[in-house]
């Protein structure tokens, strides 16, 4: 695995585990900070990479150091299980995307104005 993702999969464990210990729900941290929920989901997620001024905003919301989220080495075998979760979360997601577009009527419309097209 790249470093860059090992540096999201940290930092995203970080933020859950001071999110935990303070009690928060995503919608409450993501209300303190003033962000959607669904922005707060991909980082927490290690979908999305949280640039200079997010990552402060974070560690204010938690009343914690920026750089104890980026800094702090969480114990290998717990950052494992995160991996893991977050890994068979992403799977899950892409598994239900793909069914509810098989399920999803095709547009009669579009199809014939695509095939019209192709000739």
């Amino acid at each position: 695995m790249s470093n860059y993702m090992e540096e999201l999969y940290i930092f995203a464990f970080n933020v859950t585990a001071a999110q935990n210990a303070r009690g928060f729900s995503e919608m409450d941290l993501a209300a303190i900070m003033g962000v959607e929920v669904s922005y707060l989901n991909k980082i927490l997620n290690a979908r999305r990479q949280p640039g200079f001024r997010m990552i402060h905003r974070i560690a204010e919301a938690l009343d914690m150091p920026a750089g104890e989220l980026l800094s702090t080495i969480p114990p290998p075998e717990e950052l494992q299980k995160f991996k893991e979760s977050l890994i068979e979360l992403h799977r899950k997601n892409l598994e239900r995307k793909k069914q509810q577009a098989a399920s999803k009527p095709r547009n009669s419309k579009t199809t014939r104005k695509n095939s019209t097209a192709a000739k």
